[in-house]
């Protein structure tokens, strides 16, 4: 099941719109339409990755997300790391010579 938000009012002067979640009951406030849009979104693809995951993936990605959304510098360096890390892609057709 997946969650459905209420939508916000189609009037002049959008004031604010509460997006609450039928699978897990969870409540966001959004000030504009384009918040509004982006929490529902995320919210939606939070579950879908959620679902996906069993309970020791679920207790390992908390504690890497607590870590690195605490430290952004941290999560920048990680990444470049990654990237740093990353292999070379395979030469395509037109990258042969």
């Amino acid at each position: 099941m997946s969650p459905r938000p209420s939508r916000p009012a189609a009037v002049p002067g959008f004031d604010q719109a509460v997006f609450r979640c039928g699978q897990c009951g969870a409540r966001r406030i959004a000030t504009t339409e384009a918040d509004y849009t982006r929490a529902v979104s995320a919210h939606r693809d939070a579950h879908a990755v959620f679902d996906r995951l069993n309970a020791v993936e679920r207790s390992g990605m908390g504690s890497i997300l607590r870590v690195l959304l605490e430290d952004i510098a941290l999560s920048a360096e990680l990444l470049a790391l990654i990237d740093q890390d990353a292999p070379e892609p395979f030469p395509g057709p037109a990258d042969r010579g």
